[in-house]
């Protein structure tokens, strides 16, 4: 099963630079006290993430037709949002009103999430074989 795909690689590469100006923007607009221009920076780039995702994750359905689509997309969008946030802090990038904590906290509960989408993947795989819908083999 090929687990690495061009959709999946094109949308971490879009998530990674977003997250990057979404990191910069944030912590620029919280440095200037601009509280609730953050919170609007935030949903949008939310909103963007969401249609990356769901945009790219269609794309791959149309030629996988797999069921661990939706995990491993979440699973990269995890990875590459939290290290990243992570990193901001390690080169002290933040702004004086952002707290590692908050970061932290991010990665506890987004993981506990992540974890519940790998159980019901785990759950629904039983419906596939090698990955693929038992229902698209045998038709």
């Amino acid at each position: 099963m090929k687990s690495v795909s061009k959709n999946l690689v094109i949308f971490a590469g879009l998530l990674f630079i977003l997250t990057i100006c979404f990191r910069l923007f944030l912590s620029q607009m919280l440095q200037y006290k601009q509280f609730t221009s953050a919170w609007i920076i935030a949903a949008f780039y939310g909103i963007i993430v969401f249609i990356i995702g769901w945009t790219f994750g269609k794309k791959e359905k149309m030629f996988l037709p797999l069921y661990d689509i939706g995990f491993r997309f979440h699973l990269v969008t995890y990875i590459i949002c939290n290290l990243i946030a992570e990193a901001w802090y390690f080169f002290d990038f933040q702004s004086i009103y952002e707290n590692v904590i908050t970061v932290h906290l991010t990665v506890f509960f987004w993981g506990i999430v992540l974890i519940f989408h790998f159980v019901l993947f785990l759950i629904t795989r039983k419906n596939a074989i090698k990955g693929i819908k038992k229902s698209n083999i045998f038709e």
